[in-house]
């Protein structure tokens, strides 16, 4: 057993089988958990985005999440109250 040679199709498929589980490690190493926003980056984009004509208040929490998201951000869990209190807050600070 240990003199025998591997036929030839077995051994392109274990080549094969190599090279898959390769580039999967490889893909796996390279995704990169992205940063979750701080108040600060919140209160970024909310100044860009003030710089723009009038945005519906509706979709105002959308579109902040969109530019977070541009920028890197994770923003699954970015809620809608948080950037109106991270808004107030800039209001009240009279930074827009």
């Amino acid at each position: 057993m240990a003199g025998e040679e591997i036929p030839e199709d077995v051994f392109e498929d274990l080549e094969l089988a190599k090279s898959e589980v390769e580039k999967e490690l490889e893909r796996a190493r390279g995704k990169r958990k992205r940063r979750y926003p701080s108040n600060s980056d919140i209160a970024e984009a909310i100044k860009e985005l003030a710089g723009y004509a009038r945005v519906d208040p509706q979709s105002f929490p959308e579109r902040v999440r969109e530019k977070l998201e541009e920028q890197g951000f994770y923003t699954g869990l970015v809620t809608d109250e948080r950037i109106w209190r991270v808004y107030e807050t800039l209001l009240r600070k009279g930074e827009i």
